[in-house]
């Protein structure tokens, strides 16, 4: 049987990596104590499955995403407001954001590791590498957009910057990049699975994957108008950002309005996004598999 020592001198590598985004996450306050302890859980399940794919993408999605953040941070904060009365932009993530976003990745890798350890057919591993989400390049780009977001479901009127179901096409450009990323790196991985691959079937891989991943951007923002409430300042005419994901109080008479239904936080909105692009591109992955590639 494995002892940690075992598994430590296994990915001693990618320890390392782990070691070193913790550090920096502490140190520039991208995550808080508890969402550190989230993020080291998730990448030690990442870890446990022999595919290096899970891993890599989620360093991938990482290094994407602090990017995203870092791209013209004080201009965006400026655009928003807090619930606590500062200035907009993200603050440190806590566990429930990093659950959100990596929660059903983490469960889909575990219940293919236990799959696959206890001889339980699978029908498809595609959703594996689509659970991650795509939304979060869109939204810290297309709030920088220099024309005024449009709110999806109703594309002819604007909405004020961090409206949740606005778009732009700045920020559907940058959703559909960071799929394009991300889809990239798992073509690069490939083979990871038993899956006779050929050329045509990587291509459609990559594509299917693409396609599903800016299929996520657009159901982010599509919860977004449906079920998460956006609460406006009616002195700044601002967009007021609820802290970790959280729904931001509104009082009767108060400074604040708000509009839209309110059934979902922003960290509800997350996972409820992934997890149906991974349960449907799973659908349709095996379905591709069955009647084109092994037709």
């Amino acid at each position: 049987m494995a002892t940690a020592m075992d598994f430590a001198l296994q990915h001693k590598g990618q320890l390392a990596t782990v070691t070193a985004l913790v550090v920096y996450s502490a140190a520039k306050n991208k995550l808080t104590p508890g969402g550190i302890i989230a993020a080291s859980v998730t990448a030690a399940i990442h870890m446990a499955h022999p595919w290096g794919v899970f891993f890599n993408l989620l360093v991938g999605f990482f290094i994407a995403g602090t990017l995203g953040t870092k791209i013209n941070h004080t201009t965006k904060a400026t655009l928003t407001q807090s619930a606590t009365g500062g200035v907009g932009g993200e603050g440190a993530r806590n566990y429930a954001q990093v659950l959100a976003n990596s929660g059903t990745a983490s469960l889909l890798i575990l219940w293919h590791l236990y799959a696959s350890q206890n001889g339980v057919s699978l029908k498809s591993e595609f959703s594996l590498t689509d659970a991650i989400p795509f939304g979060i390049a869109a939204s810290e780009l297309g709030i920088l957009s220099p024309t005024s977001p449009v709110l999806i479901t109703a594309p002819w009127r604007s909405v004020p910057r961090g409206t949740n179901g606005g778009v732009t096409f700045t920020g559907l450009l940058a959703g559909l990049a960071g799929s394009v990323f991300i889809s990239t790196l798992a073509y690069f991985n490939l083979p990871f699975s038993r899956m006779a691959w050929t050329g045509d079937s990587k291509f459609l891989f990559w594509v299917a994957l693409t396609v599903a991943g800016f299929s996520g951007t657009l159901l982010d923002s599509l919860l977004g108008a449906l079920v998460q409430a956006t609460v406006e300042d009616k002195s700044s005419g601002r967009i007021v950002e609820g802290d970790n994901g959280k729904r931001v109080k509104v009082t009767a008479g108060g400074s604040r309005v708000q509009r839209g239904m309110d059934l979902l936080n922003n960290n509800g909105v997350n996972f409820a996004m992934a997890a149906t692009v991974a349960a449907v591109g799973m659908a349709v992955w095996n379905s591709m598999v069955q009647n084109v590639i092994l037709a």
